[in-house]
């Protein structure tokens, strides 16, 4: 069953990115939930929509299992049944969701398996495994190179979308001053090829979300505590604000976040924030009393925002109308 309702926000997106934030509160704030676009089966959990905006992949339970929405015919499928985590990405055609899976083996020790979910043929392919324990599959927008910290090294696997090639004089043109791997500890920078790795500081919880902007030079995560940071090109990371799920907005330099509101020193629930591409926060976008608006999403290139309320089975739209 599905329900559509579109809400507005009056927003001037120049301002906000070229002359700074405004203080005070934001006219046209949602102030209530309202009623929800789609609802499935399960509670979604740590949601990614691809880059097209026709599938939604989530988990049923933090970490666990992974599954995939087809928003046109309301189909899920299910992808996975393993442990998950924040280690999966989607590819720029939107119709194949890469993802790294870990499973207990029978002699106790742990295995991870690097799959991709094909939304059209409804098939998983296993690309490569490894007999331990990995870190998060990262995949680096610049080249679409998948990788992922094993015990013995950073693995690289480029893939390749006939419509996504880089021409030579693209490439020739690429300024590149290292790249990104993301862990189940800590977010890692990584230049000479990989040989020199630099821990970026962040509140020492471990690493819940992270999001590459799509021109591969800044990093923005979120921590098990609940701290949102970013870094530019590896430089030394600045904490943004109190929250979670950090995305970048796929051509604008702005980024969504579900912003911590806070009695004293407790967090009571989360309303969605956004944010420049220098981590500076501006205003809030909800503002609901009894619900914690989750994983915001920008849809196919727009300012329409897709986000789950916490512990719920349903997905809500908001516009950003410049």
């Amino acid at each position: 069953m599905r329900w559509l309702k579109i809400r507005k926000i009056s927003l001037n997106l120049l301002t906000t990115l070229f002359v700074g934030f405004a203080p005070g509160p934001l006219l046209g704030v949602v102030a209530a939930v309202g009623k929800p676009w789609v609802r499935v089966p399960g509670y979604f959990n740590h949601m990614r929509m691809d880059p097209k905006g026709r599938f939604v992949a989530y988990q049923d339970e933090d970490g666990l299992g992974l599954s995939v929405l087809d928003l046109k015919t309301s189909q899920v499928y299910l992808v996975s049944e393993g442990q998950v985590g924040a280690s999966f990405a989607w590819s720029p055609d939107g119709y194949r969701l890469f993802y790294r899976e870990q499973s207990i083996m029978p002699d106790g020790g742990v295995k991870s398996i690097i799959s991709a979910f094909d939304c059209s043929l409804f098939k998983n392919v296993v690309i490569d495994e490894m007999s331990t324990a990995s870190g998060f599959l990262t995949l680096d927008p610049r080249d679409l190179r998948i990788q992922i910290l094993g015990p013995k090294g950073v693995r690289t696997k480029k893939i390749y979308f006939p419509s996504e090639r880089l021409a030579k004089w693209q490439v020739a043109q690429r300024i590149e001053h290292g790249k990104w791997l993301a862990t189940q500890q800590s977010m890692l920078w990584l230049t000479h090829g990989g040989i020199s790795m630099r821990r970026l500081e962040d509140d020492g919880s471990g690493v819940e979300s992270f999001d590459i902007s799509p021109h591969g030079d800044r990093v923005v995560w979120a921590t098990q505590n609940g701290r949102v940071y970013l870094s530019h090109n590896g430089e030394d990371s600045k904490f943004i604000a109190y929250g979670r799920d950090p995305r970048w907005h796929p051509n604008r330099p702005l980024l969504i976040f579900s912003g911590a509101r806070t009695v004293g020193n407790k967090i009571v629930s989360y309303d969605l924030r956004i944010a420049d591409q220098h981590g500076n926060p501006g205003q809030f976008l909800t503002a609901t009393q009894f619900s914690s608006e989750r994983w915001p999403q920008w849809r196919a290139d727009s300012d329409r925002v897709v986000y789950a309320v916490e512990q719920s089975d349903e997905l809500y739209t908001l516009d950003l109308k410049p």
